[in-house]
């Protein structure tokens, strides 16, 4: 979750959906924002992204690892089977940290997810991986061993799939159509 939204949200403003302004708006990110104020050149925005990024990177994995070590020694936790013999989430992010990563998941939905330049290619994306899915259970050993395809077929080809780039996946789609 720490690299998808932080990633999502480079990329969110690479794509111009949002920009540093709107990202200001989660008290989080301009709490880190101002903390790189005084060494903002308007020149270079690009780089201010990439520390504010970082940083916030950074305070979620500090947390994160705070709150499990915590979390461990509350529930005297101290070894593999304590761990299994537990029912609870021990690795976790703080109440502060899990209100912060509500908040960014929100931002994302509303400002990225939920675009309709971005719903149109996920679209597409999943016409590609349906298509993909139908033509190689046709034509399996095609694309998969015998050893790959023996256990359970479907899974082996959803599995190939998703180890495509989308890059090699849309031009086999191509060429397969």
């Amino acid at each position: 979750d720490i690299a998808y939204n932080n990633h999502d949200i480079q990329d969110g403003i690479r794509a111009k959906m949002f920009n540093l302004t709107d990202l200001i708006e989660i008290n989080f990110f301009k709490d880190i924002y101002n903390s790189h104020r005084k060494n903002i050149n308007k020149n270079n925005k690009e780089i201010l992204i990439y520390q504010i990024i970082r940083d916030s990177i950074d305070l979620m994995v500090k947390d994160l690892i705070k709150n499990t070590l915590k979390n461990l020694k509350k529930n005297k936790i101290k070894n593999l089977k304590n761990v299994y013999l537990y029912n609870q989430t021990i690795v976790s992010f703080s109440e502060k940290f899990l209100e912060i990563e509500k908040e960014i998941r929100f931002f994302l939905r509303t400002k990225m997810y939920n675009n309709k330049k971005v719903l149109v290619k996920n679209n597409q994306g999943k016409k590609v991986i349906r298509n993909l899915f139908s033509n190689i259970t046709r034509n399996s050993r095609k694309y998969l061993t015998k050893e790959q395809l023996k256990k359970d077929k479907f899974r082996a080809i959803a599995d190939y799939i998703s180890g495509m780039t989308d890059r090699y996946a849309i031009n086999l789609y191509k060429n397969i159509k």
